[in-house]
């Protein structure tokens, strides 16, 4: 069997132990006990440095329900969200789940990267979704941890009348969170923390990439993002100094995640499940899905071994096994053992394991021996008959084009949510600019329709004209003109452009018209006519695709709007926060935005409208 092995990837391990993602492994297996040895008053040294204090760890809650497999969710994704009856579905998703073996926790990601859109900031797309609380409470009925996001680079939206620390502690008083996922950053301040933990003392708190050796006592989950092993494997560092804490495992751009499973395999830690990445679907194989599955069951049902038991790195294993690249740890206590085992070799390996048992472990698989006292087994696994086929999807377009095929030159910013497909980062280790946040330009063959694009956008009297005349009432009514005032624009208003609807609302205007809203190339195909008012804002166009995780459309034309300038971000000495905002400012025809379209009214934006479109007959 020829499984997927991990990527060589050629980064430095740093010498000083307390900085460590991975403290790595020895240069040879016969340094082992010596290296364990170092680990043991390296773990001394730091406590007693830090006159550790474990406190946190103390809650029967985190023993109890440890949260091995948390997954990444956008709140609009198809699994969670039906946008054709506007309600949200957890049981669809977390059905889903079982093929992981069910999540343990979900981090509902909620703004970027739709933010930048207007003037929303972080809190409002939490705060303005219909359903929220009684989504989160049935994940928890479920026995499902939620996290909130936290972005701390969100500093150019709309201000609140308080601190972002007093806002995350008013949005965890109101739904309830279980937990804070801290975004771009390692940890928060105690200072920071104070009025979120005033709230919810037992709040768990987790950050990106390395948790600081300072704060493992009060941050008891971490995101171990992009860590590497060493050749002969190393531990985590956060894990083995208190292996109470949890960390995930992820790589988000890679297609295979053996890495990220050996890492977790071998120190008793979680994964990460993220799937579609802003946006862009990534995806599992089967082949690890069903590894992870078994994986996880067992990590769960011996977690007081994992916490509480004695752990040796680098166990020892059979001669033949360890000159076959097979690598171990174990766990023990009480009399009862689990060790586990990873194959870093391409080859398969059938042969002694340990403890006198033999078996099979595939290239770049797993395995485990479970030692009671009633004797040794190997325990079963059955992923190695999965499929390691890569599961595609690709984004379908809800209305087909139509028209005369047409060349036509297009723009957009290489942005992680990707265009029509997915970015060009799979299997980058780590996307860095210039690669990440590049304009593409390229040439496009696709059908258009000659016609007539209104020269403005709809504007508040027209639309007016028409809420008078069908007395329409949107499906969904959350932020439907939430710009009117007792169901009327006021008057200076009146010429400026409709804005607060969305592409159903659109839709139904320009049917009223007698006329369509266009699809994108029919609306860049006609745009010589078009004039920019003072002030302009992006275009709807009837281009909605989904991939069956996520649902998107394209915005056409830009807008007066751009908090790349007007609210500072892009300022001339340059903040990088501000390349995670959606684009802003008037913008060619060529250009095109992609937007994840965003369920119960969270797409009608203070920025957003649409013009109408007549095809001329015959066409």
């Amino acid at each position: 069997m020829n499984a997927q092995t991990p990527r060589p990837v050629d980064l430095p391990h740093t010498d000083n132990w307390n900085e460590a993602d991975i403290i790595a492994g020895p240069s040879t297996l016969a340094d082992r006990q010596q290296w364990r040895s170092r680990l043991v008053d390296w773990r001394k040294d730091a406590a007693t440095g830090l006159n550790y204090d474990d406190n946190a760890y103390q809650s029967a809650e985190l023993f109890n329900n440890p949260s091995y497999s948390v997954a990444l969710i956008w709140l609009w994704d198809e699994l969670l969200f039906d946008f054709s009856t506007q309600e949200f579905t957890p049981d669809k998703l977390l059905a889903d789940a079982q093929k992981f073996g069910s999540f343990d926790g979900i981090i509902l990601w909620h703004a970027y990267p739709v933010i930048g859109i207007d003037s929303r900031n972080q809190f409002d797309f939490y705060n303005d979704v219909p359903g929220l609380a009684q989504l989160i409470t049935n994940f928890q009925k479920a026995g499902v941890k939620v996290y909130l996001n936290y972005n701390p680079w969100d500093k150019w939206t709309r201000r609140e009348s308080t601190t972002d620390q007093f806002g995350l502690a008013q949005l965890i008083k109101r739904f309830n969170f279980d937990g804070v996922f801290l975004d771009t950053l390692k940890s928060a301040d105690p200072d920071f923390m104070a009025p979120i933990i005033d709230v919810k003392p037992d709040i768990v708190l987790g950050g990106e990439a390395t948790v600081q050796q300072e704060r493992v006592c009060d941050h008891t989950m971490s995101w171990g993002q992009w860590f590497v092993d060493s050749e002969i494997p190393g531990v985590l560092r956060a894990k083995y100094f208190e292996p109470r804490h949890m960390i995930h495992q992820t790589r988000r751009w890679d297609r295979s995640h053996i890495g990220e499973l050996h890492i977790a395999w071998l120190n008793g830690a979680g994964m990460l499940i993220w799937e579609a990445v802003f946006g862009s679907w990534v995806g599992w194989n089967n082949y690890e899905v069903c590894m992870w599955r078994e994986m996880v069951s067992v990590l769960r049902d011996h977690h007081p071994l994992i916490v509480h038991g004695h752990w040796e790195p680098l166990t020892q294993l059979s001669a033949a096994a360890e000159a076959a690249h097979l690598y171990a740890s174990s766990f023990k206590l009480d009399g009862w053992q689990l060790i586990t085992i990873i194959n870093k070799s391409r080859n398969d390996y059938l042969g002694v394991l340990a403890c006198g048992l033999s078996g099979l472990i595939p290239a770049g698989g797993v395995g485990a021996i479970s030692i009671t006292p009633s004797g040794a087994s190997l325990l079963p696994f059955t992923y190695m008959k999965s499929d390691q086929g890569f599961p595609t999807r690709t984004p379908a377009r809800q209305l087909d084009l139509v028209g005369s095929l047409t060349t036509l030159t297009y723009s957009h910013r290489h942005r992680e949510c990707g265009f029509y497909e997915q970015p060009g980062f799979i299997n980058t280790w780590k996307p860095t600019r210039p690669a990440l946040h590049e304009f593409i330009t390229g040439d496009i063959e696709v059908p258009v329709v000659n016609g007539v694009l209104d020269t403005y956008e709809v504007s508040n009297r027209e639309f007016y004209e028409f809420m008078q005349a069908t007395h329409y009432v949107p499906e969904v009514s959350n932020r439907f003109l939430s710009h009117w005032v007792n169901g009327a624009p006021l008057t200076d208003q009146l010429d400026n452009p409709i804005v607060y609807v969305d592409l159903d609302d659109a839709v139904a205007y320009s049917r009223w018209k007698g006329s369509e809203v266009p699809n994108e190339w029919n609306w860049q195909f006609n745009a010589d006519s078009i004039v920019h008012r003072a002030t302009s804002v992006w275009n709807l166009t009837n281009s909605i695709h989904s991939d069956g995780r996520t649902r998107f459309l394209i915005l056409k034309g830009g807008s007066t709007f751009n908090i790349h300038n007007g609210q500072g971000a892009q300022s001339p000495t340059g903040l990088a926060e501000s390349d995670w905002y959606i684009d802003g400012g008037i913008q060619d025809s060529s250009w095109n935005e992609k937007l994840l379209l965003m369920g119960a009214g969270m797409s009608r934006s203070e920025n957003i409208g649409f013009r109408c479109f007549r095809p001329h007959r015959g066409n």
